[in-house]
């Protein structure tokens, strides 16, 4: 373990000479002292611009000049990773209260025990310590997840480029709904996406021919059973135009979010078809 590091700010001499003596002798780095607020964020901000930022700050409450003690932690908090301790030599209300929104590492009340003092510094430091490794691991874990962001967001772009591109049409439905739809059955059926997106099963099947549709519900309702029945079908279909196409279409089961849908692709056969009856003709 690292030698913790620490910075002293008590405007009587004696005692900050006496503190930095004896933390010495505990094997503790200070890495120096200030009788004034102002001072002290001075030397913690050179400090830390050299790599040697303090890991805690022992601080006297009741300090002369502009800001006291808790305006000064309050200052070095917003800054600086230092873990504060307060040195008081009363102990009211209206300190804690005041001192208690900086969130301090602890208190140490004068004459000081060096024994607790000790004791005080190493429960600080870890502390400090800990809550440094979680906030970079938070950070790392953000990082990771903007960029499991980022490669979603590429991935469901170039998902949506190749089904809004694709030659073939495609739905998936669930529950009785269409849950999605491409660009190109859109077209197909001469609705737009928006309307497709309200379409039901039921809104499907009442585009399917008359002559073509008790057919096609017998075949759904004998899936529904759960008979194996051929995944593909031929059939007609009215646009929304009144035009009259000839679709194939093929499905297949598949689980989304748990529950069972069904992924179909249409191919429109509309001028093979008709090229078959101008033969035949």
């Amino acid at each position: 373990m690292s030698t913790i590091s620490i910075f002293i700010v008590e405007d009587e001499l004696l005692i900050s000479a006496s503190l930095k003596s004896q933390l010495q002798s505990f094997g503790y780095v200070v890495l120096g002292s200030s009788t004034r607020g102002e001072q002290c964020i001075e030397e913690i901000e050179r400090l830390s611009k050299e790599g040697k930022e303090p890991e805690i700050v022992l601080m006297d409450i009741h300090l002369r000049g502009e800001i006291d003690g808790i305006e000064t932690a309050r200052s070095l908090v917003e800054k600086f990773n230092c873990a504060i301790i307060f040195l008081t030599g009363q102990s009211s209300k209206e300190i804690y209260e005041r001192s208690f929104k900086i969130k301090p590492f602890g208190y140490l009340l004068k004459p000081i025990d060096m024994e607790q003092t000790k004791m005080t510094i190493e429960i600080a430091a870890y502390q400090r310590n800990l809550e440094i490794e979680n906030r970079v691991y938070q950070q790392q874990l953000e990082i990771l997840l903007e960029q499991r962001k980022r490669e979603n967001d590429e991935i469901t772009a170039l998902y949506h480029t190749i089904t809004n591109n694709s030659l073939v049409g495609m739905t998936i439905t669930q529950d009785d709904k269409i849950v999605f739809a491409n660009k190109h059955i859109a077209e197909i059926l001469g609705f737009t996406m928006e309307e497709l997106t309200g379409f039901s099963v039921q809104n499907l099947i009442e585009l399917v021919h008359p002559e073509n549709r008790s057919a096609m519900i017998a075949k759904m309702q004998l899936r529904q059973d759960g008979q194996e029945m051929p995944n593909s079908n031929r059939f007609r279909l009215m646009r929304k135009d009144g035009v009259i196409c000839y679709l194939e279409s093929y499905s297949k089961t598949v689980q989304i979010k748990g529950r069972s849908a069904i992924h179909q692709i249409y191919f429109d056969i509309t001028p093979y078809w008709e090229a078959l009856k101008g033969k035949d003709s």
